[in-house]
């Protein structure tokens, strides 16, 4: 079989496609290395857990977790760089691809020595690699899991030179061997945007067969009598809709349990508790993350997930996060804003999925009284997101989309870069 590449450059356990990937190809027999990069030693034990004793193999160039000194050095000498080049783009505008992610220039010195038949590039400073090994003549991929131009904060924009990587995302969107990303209405726009062949859905799901090993146990529910709702992410902080989510509960009439997942600063719990009605403050509850192998068995644990995206920028609007799908794999009703991505997912779930207008706390509030005040409804809900996720949402389903497109791939000669303008 094939020797392929999987250029990601962050963190394995903050990467959940690229492991997804990397497992799909290896099953289908090609010799599979991914590239990334460990920037957060805390994660560093379940980076090796992801990657231990598969059929794949992960090198990183980068280790926070090392504790030889060189590499310590090594390490910080990136960060100053990215640091340095970012603070340049907010002073002078000027674009270096040091700005798009900590590895970018390695891991393009990295590929070039170690040659593969496809390299199949992800994040912001993959697509910068992509297109210059393509420059080169080499067959290169895109995951475009995120519309990386138009995923900024809008203070951010200062800083990072999206300009220079929309040109970029064209230019590899146009030459690559093929694309894929996370929707229908994602892949479409980036049709219109940039006069390239469709992406292919490859939806951001789970294996169904994870759910062979929930352990059907309850550990975070504190009453039983009433509902609960949760949430999860890798960090509890502003923009991510929980505002709306306190707001909307001074008009809700039925009690309910809340519980968020990730870190969370100890300002932020305490602005957001200090934000809610005081008599459901209680009813908040903290956790931090944990390993994605006891991920579905703690959120089965509720009744509903929220699925809360703040449209902020264009990728927000149009995205499908493994989020929502993942909501739907632990059997769990499911509220969503109203985003074009999501409402697509809710098209296709047959009443698993209610969507409220984004931004709007009295409209969540309204679809929390709706789900909450239906026992029967909610039940039903339920039922249907395990019918959605098997029929639709799981990698199952997804996995035979990846392999088909890299099988296609694998038969073409590289394709010349088209110019960047």
């Amino acid at each position: 079989m094939s020797r392929i590449t999987i250029v990601s450059g962050i963190q394995l356990s903050t990467n959940p496609r690229v492991v997804k990937e990397a497992e799909t190809l290896a099953a289908a027999g090609h010799e599979v290395e991914v590239i990334g990069a460990t920037l957060e030693k805390r994660l560093a034990d379940r980076d090796r857990a992801l990657f231990r004793g598969k059929p794949w193999s992960y090198t990183v160039l980068f280790d926070a977790a090392s504790s030889a000194l060189p590499d310590r050095l090594e390490l910080l000498g990136a960060r100053a760089r990215l640091r340095f080049w970012r603070d340049v783009h907010a002073r002078l505008g000027i674009a270096n691809p040091r700005q798009l992610g900590i590895a970018g220039p390695e891991m393009l010195k990295y590929c070039l020595a170690h040659p593969a038949e496809l390299y199949i590039v992800h994040n912001p400073q993959g697509v910068w690699v992509g297109v210059e090994l393509m420059r080169r003549g080499r067959r290169v991929a895109v995951d475009i899991e995120d519309w990386y131009s138009e995923n900024l904060v809008p203070g951010d924009r200062r800083e990072f030179p999206a300009e220079d990587l929309r040109r970029l995302e064209g230019a590899v969107l146009r030459g690559a061997a093929y694309s894929t990303t996370t929707s229908h209405r994602l892949s479409e726009a980036l049709v219109r945007s940039y006069d390239c062949p469709p992406p292919a859905v490859v939806y951001n799901s789970f294996p169904w067969a994870e759910r062979n090993a929930m352990d059907g146990k309850t550990f975070e529910r504190k009453d039983a009598s009433i509902p609960s709702l949760c949430w999860f992410s890798q960090v509890i902080g502003p923009l991510r809709g929980l505002e709306t989510l306190v707001d909307a509960l001074r008009d809700v009439r039925i009690p309910f349990e809340i519980h968020l997942r990730g870190n969370c600063r100890d300002d932020y719990r305490e602005l957001l508790l200090a934000r809610a009605p005081e008599a459901w403050r209680s009813r908040i509850h903290f956790h931090s993350q944990v390993p994605h192998a006891e991920l579905l068995s703690r959120i089965a644990e509720h009744d509903i997930g929220l699925a809360v995206e703040t449209p902020y920028c264009l990728n927000r609007q149009l995205t499908v996060t493994n989020k929502i799908l993942t909501y739907l794999l632990a059997g769990v009703a499911v509220l969503a804003s109203d985003t074009e991505g999501q409402k697509e997912i809710a098209a296709m779930s047959d009443g698993a999925v209610t969507t409220f207008a984004a931004d709007s706390s009295s409209d969540l509030a309204s679809a929390l009284n709706r789900t909450l005040s239906d026992p029967a409804q909610l039940r039903s809900a339920r039922e249907n997101a395990l019918v959605a996720a098997e029929r639709h949402f799981c990698w199952e389903r997804s996995a035979p989309v990846l392999l088909e497109q890299v099988e296609r791939a694998l038969g073409k000669q590289p394709q010349s870069v088209p110019a960047v303008p």
